[in-house]
């Protein structure tokens, strides 16, 4: 099992010198993908300065001290990505993974307003045996649900730990989005338009703001009446 991996080679998502240590560190296989997911040691270590050695977070790991989403984490290599939240025993903020606008991951600071609650966007859905919808969310998580109204694009706002829907933010023009990839990762636009295709060319989503991206770009925050709000990213 490769644990660790060249400092050069560690994924352009991860915002950390790439020239100061040989080595960098391995995601393990999780709910995120290696290209878009943050290893814990790495956050805790190089993000956040709980330590300066690996054994000294691993022994915050071992404590029981780290929780990512509401649920204990002791894996120094566990993945974190897109909007995990992540709460650290005796701080008295919560930090919220989200991309700059190089692409980057970062922790932020979140909102006390936003605590015990999380943003997952569905990207596809299928009905099972007994006829319910199981849901995929975009960080590997399922959910089993009775509303047929949900659909792919649609973002889920979720009481954690647990997989409760609090609301359902609709993937439709009028609503602001938070970009996660393309010319314009890390802005928050309002959508005008979605562009259907045809053919097996993605979905274009054109916003008030005068520019379009793709589809999988596309992240929903809120509605003209309520939306998810951030602490200024970090660049």
């Amino acid at each position: 099992m490769i644990t660790k991996t060249k400092r050069q080679m560690v994924s352009r998502a991860v915002k950390i010198p790439r020239k100061v240590h040989f080595w960098g560190v391995s995601p393990t296989p999780g709910k995120h993908n290696a290209a878009d997911s943050l290893p814990m040691l790495t956050a805790l270590r190089d993000y956040l300065k709980l330590g300066d050695k690996e054994r000294e977070i691993t022994r915050i790991l071992n404590n029981k001290l780290v929780k990512v989403d509401g649920n204990t984490v002791k894996e120094r290599r566990y993945p974190i990505g897109f909007m995990d939240v992540v709460s650290v025993e005796g701080h008295e903020h919560d930090y919220r993974v989200l991309y700059d606008s190089k692409g980057r991951l970062t922790l932020t600071q979140d909102m006390k307003g936003n605590s015990g609650t999380k943003l997952a966007k569905v990207e596809d859905k299928k009905t099972t045996k007994g006829g319910k919808i199981q849901l995929v969310l975009h960080d590997g998580q399922n959910i089993i649900t009775e509303d047929k109204s949900i659909k792919s694009g649609d973002v889920l706002v979720l009481k954690l730990p647990g997989k409760e829907i609090l609301q359902i933010l609709k993937f439709q023009a009028g609503n602001k989005a938070f970009l996660t990839g393309g010319s314009h990762v890390g802005k928050v636009a309002t959508v005008k338009k979605i562009e259907i295709k045809e053919s097996s060319h993605a979905n274009m989503i054109h916003f008030e703001e005068g520019f379009s991206t793709v589809t999988d770009y596309v992240f929903i925050i809120g509605t003209p009446k309520f939306t998810f709000e951030f602490n200024e990213v970090a660049l």
